[in-house]
């Protein structure tokens, strides 16, 4: 897989090169190809560390399982998380949409550049969104809701509380049909400047197919192909195009 992705990167945009769209090309080096370390890492990183030595037992898929366990199989990868930090630190949305709660790492990564963000969390497993609660009540300054139940039942009463989406996030186990329902609802809500982030893009053939469905839809116009996350933006001022690249 290593090799894979690394022969991958090197055949697509890397570091820019062949870029025309300014837009496209400022999100692959200043946010794709940044290195630096940021802030909140050290922090995401020791929350990381203290739930990988958690042994309680918890109800996750129909099985029972360590909250380490969990972890390692449910949580978004540290790399596509402090991607997911700094890409909201780059585009600075004001209203964010988590579908899928990652353990609340996924709405943490997109909501701690900026703790006055309206963010709501849906999340379909009681116990993953208990942990999701409290992390983020120890985490941020304000309360950001998880919601639990099934998407298909929670997501017309959540889009509610919301003017706009600027941000809106996939999680990997999303099913297809959950995702195409939830994308349809939230459609209205998006505008020019939202975006949406896919994760897990090729972890079913029938995903990989929805993602490439989506990619053509005609109010999306850039969509970045980053093997495992797909974004997909909606500004009519960008020439519609699937650009591929590959996190560091």
């Amino acid at each position: 897989m290593r090799l894979f992705i690394r022969i991958y990167r090197n055949c697509f945009y890397r570091k820019g090169y062949g870029i025309h769209s300014p837009f496209v090309f400022d999100l692959i080096t200043d946010v794709i190809e940044e290195d630096s370390a940021f802030y909140a890492y050290h922090t995401f990183s020791m929350i990381r560390e203290q739930l990988l030595e958690d042994d309680r037992i918890i109800h996750c898929k129909g099985r029972k399982l360590k909250v380490r366990k969990a972890l390692q199989q449910y949580v978004i990868s540290q790399p596509e998380g402090e991607f997911l930090f700094r890409l909201a630190n780059y585009l600075k949305p004001e209203s964010i949409l988590a579908i899928g709660s990652s353990m609340g790492f996924a709405p943490l990564y997109l909501a701690k550049y900026n703790s006055n963000v309206q963010c709501i969390t849906l999340e379909n497993e009681a116990d993953l969104a208990h942990i999701a609660d409290q992390l983020l009540h120890k985490e941020s300054n304000r309360s950001f809701p998880v919601i639990t139940g099934s998407y298909r039942d929670t997501i017309h009463d959540s889009i509610a509380h919301f003017r706009q989406i600027d941000c809106l996030f996939l999680a990997k186990e999303i099913k297809d049909d959950d995702s195409n329902v939830i994308f349809q609802q939230c459609l209205p809500l998006l505008h020019d400047k939202s975006y949406v982030v896919m994760a897990g893009i090729r972890s079913t053939s029938a995903k990989f197919q929805r993602w490439k469905q989506l990619c053509q839809h005609p109010r999306v116009t850039v969509a970045i192909d980053l093997v495992d996350l797909g974004l997909l933006f909606f500004n009519p001022k960008l020439h519609k195009k699937v650009y591929k690249t590959v996190l560091p």
